[in-house]
């Protein structure tokens, strides 16, 4: 006896809806995975898992925003301030996304400066202003510190 096509058609679709139920048991299971590579300090392992999360589901600012926290604490800075603007298109009232990120990028704005320093000769005039913004950055991080300190 010969199938029906609905039977073949409603075969198809239980198949699909039962490997779509397991996906999102996997990432739900990636996701946990993602949370405590990060909460055990294991950065790079987070961010593996956070990448593979973002490919998944693109949409999701949260996922975005804890790639790029899990970048920055992995050292690498310029991936972080692109997950966290992803993050921020999809979500642009995240807050916190915009504060880690202006931390970055002040961070790596101090990095430049100082190492502007070591090629300047005394009497270039772009290093008393070199300097002064150099020195106002430390001060600014400095203070950023005594504020997350309290």
């Amino acid at each position: 006896m010969k199938a029906h096509p609905v039977h073949h058609i409603l075969i198809l679709l239980l198949s699909l809806l039962l490997l779509q139920g397991c996906a999102g048991r996997d990432l739900t299971t990636l996701r946990d995975d993602a949370y405590q590579a990060y909460h055990n300090k294991d950065y790079e392992q987070a961010v593996h898992k956070f990448e593979i999360l973002v490919q998944e589901v693109p949409r999701d600012a949260e996922l975005w925003f804890r790639l790029a926290n899990a970048y920055a604490r992995a050292n690498q800075q310029q991936q972080a301030v692109g997950a966290y603007q992803n993050a921020l298109i999809r979500d642009p009232q995240l807050a916190k996304a915009w504060y880690n990120m202006g931390l970055i990028q002040v961070r790596t704005a101090l990095q430049s400066f100082m190492e502007m320093q070591k090629y300047l000769e005394e009497d270039d005039p772009i290093l008393i202003q070199g300097d002064i913004i150099r020195k106002g950055l430390i001060t600014l991080l400095g203070q950023e510190n005594d504020a997350t300190n309290k």
